[in-house]
């Protein structure tokens, strides 16, 4: 079965996380704590998700992380291209030519057209109306 990966379950909730706290700038460590994630893995996270511009980061004592002014119309898809989650459905579509059992393949079209209509509907869920 298609599976999230927990880059993006914690991406996606870091990011509700500081919908919630609109404007303060919010520590890493208050975040972790708050959602009870590793401090280290989201980190790595947010890192991502700043320089894909959905977070934006500030330095020093007081510092931590808030959303960009743009968050509420990215939309998921967005982030797992941030988090470098947006492979391909199945392995055979992964390919730039043909897999070489594409002629006797009859499972193919299917494939295409349910990772079509999953990336549409993510593309089609921004991150402000979650």
């Amino acid at each position: 079965m298609i599976s999230v990966s927990k880059k993006v379950e914690y991406g996606l909730a870091f990011v509700l996380y500081l919908s919630r706290k609109t404007g303060e700038i919010i520590s890493l460590r208050q975040a972790a704590t708050q959602l009870d994630l590793p401090y280290r893995f989201l980190s790595q996270v947010a890192t991502e998700l700043g320089k894909a511009e959905i977070v934006e980061s500030k330095e020093g004592k007081s510092g931590g992380y808030r959303l960009t002014d743009g968050w509420r119309e990215r939309n998921i898809y967005d982030l797992l291209v941030a988090l470098g989650e947006n492979k391909r459905l199945v392995r055979c579509l992964a390919y730039d030519g043909e897999c070489g059992r594409e002629d006797k393949c009859k499972i193919k079209g299917v494939w295409v057209r349910a990772e079509k209509a999953f990336i549409d509907e993510l593309k089609n869920s921004k991150l402000g109306e979650i």
